[in-house]
């Protein structure tokens, strides 16, 4: 009778520390999951943050390409004037003697 009352405590503290070992795990599975969907977030949330900062930063290159281009721009067209300039009035100190 003594062995089969050790037996049963046997089992039923195996079942219980089963149990235990099993409610240890899920939790530290979904930790796991937490952590995981966290890292996921922060990484998105990093990438989000990269993608807009190059957003701006080409934005900003393009316009100041574009200033440069209008700077070298107006620069041509008041050589192209002086020029045009200076080129009639040779022709016409040439062409009044």
């Amino acid at each position: 009778e003594q062995y089969l009352f050790y037996k049963s405590s046997t089992k039923i503290q195996a079942k219980w520390r089963g149990f235990l070992a099993q409610e240890q795990y899920l939790l530290y599975k979904s930790a796991t999951k937490i952590q995981a969907r966290w890292r996921g977030f922060v990484a998105h949330e990093q990438y989000l943050f990269y993608k807009s900062s190059t957003k701006i930063q080409a934005k900003w290159r393009g316009f100041l390409a574009q200033e440069q281009y209008l700077l070298y721009k107006s620069a041509t067209k008041i050589q192209a004037r002086w020029r045009s300039f200076v080129a009639r009035e040779k022709y016409l100190f040439y062409n009044s003697a």
